[in-house]
């Protein structure tokens, strides 16, 4: 068995060896310490990469741990015994269990499908005066990039989170039309093709800088489950429209960059929740998405899940 510790040891001596004291030695990168090794009347301990690696050895016995996993290995005579450890028999041996630390889940790509509801709560372009406001919910995606999450623990299970992210969002019009300010008033109005042309697409695409403050409480094995409400704080960055249609059997594109009169603060109410890789969200906009008295007053919702989480 000294021929295993003397393995690791030749492996990491080529790094600094950063302090040596009577019975301890450590092994170290810089200002990291990478392995510690113990020597006392009850044998040797080989601490590797701050409790990730963990080397205990006594006359017949040796055991190794490896983060979630260890193994230990018994010679007793001409035969040896060879002993799997669970996580959860790591006590029986010493090793404490990695204390439970609170860490929300924000950060990470997000998926939804994107609309938007009148001061009734219905969906915009269900009324006469506003048909041109009807979207192709099947087409109009939002795209969030979390980047940056901090979590702020109250207690075991209940924290605040917070962060930083970035929401493309492309609102894909349903009819023959798109929209556009007035050139007189400056108000959103449609607008509609030449006559005898169709869109073949029509939509309206947005960039916002998003900041989010929720509450959330986590629970079940592991706490692997998860339950949030906050709201989520929106900078407006960047905004256009784009169609596109055949003309004389050639593709056209146009595309208009504007404000739009878009609101450029607003913020929305968020509810998230999941189980394990499972996780779900819905955000509904406390502001209107364009300002007042210049666009049709419509508040922005999304349904949506987590694709992949950097948590």
């Amino acid at each position: 068995m000294k021929n295993i510790l003397t393995v690791i040891l030749a492996i990491t001596i080529v790094f600094n060896v950063k302090a040596q004291e009577a019975d301890t030695s450590r092994v170290g990168v810089g200002k990291k310490n990478i392995v510690t090794v113990t020597e006392d009347s009850d044998g040797t301990n080989v601490n590797i990469k701050e409790d990730f690696v963990i080397v205990d050895e006594t006359d017949d016995t040796i055991k190794v741990k490896l983060g979630n996993k260890a193994i230990s290995i018994v010679e007793d005579g001409n035969r040896t015994y060879v002993e799997i450890i669970e996580k959860d028999d790591f006590h029986k041996h010493g090793w404490k269990k990695k204390p439970y630390q609170f860490k929300g889940h924000w950060s990470g790509f997000e998926l939804g499908l994107n609309n938007w509801v009148d001061d009734s709560w219905q969906l915009a372009g269900t009324t006469p005066e506003n048909t041109y406001l009807d979207l192709h919910t099947g087409k109009s995606w939002e795209f969030d990039l979390n980047i940056m999450q901090f979590s702020l623990p109250f207690g075991k299970p209940l924290g605040l989170v917070t962060g930083m992210g970035f929401k493309w969002n492309n609102y894909h019009f349903d009819r023959n039309n798109n929209i556009t300010k007035d050139d007189v008033t400056g108000v959103i109005i449609p607008s509609y093709p030449p006559v005898g042309i169709s869109y073949a697409k029509s939509k309206m695409n947005t960039v916002f800088l998003t900041v989010p403050l929720i509450f959330e409480v986590q629970f079940g094995p592991k706490k692997k489950g998860f339950i949030g409400v906050g709201v989520i704080g929106d900078l407006k960055l960047w905004s256009n429209t784009k169609v596109k249609y055949y003309e004389g059997g050639s593709k056209q594109k146009i595309k208009e960059k504007s404000d739009f009169n878009l609101s450029p603060l607003r913020y929305h109410l968020t509810a998230r929740m999941g189980y394990r890789f499972i996780k779900v969200f819905a955000n509904y906009s406390m502001v209107p998405m364009f300002k007042k008295n210049m666009g049709p007053e419509l508040y922005p919702v999304t349904i949506g899940l987590t694709l992949i989480s950097f948590r």
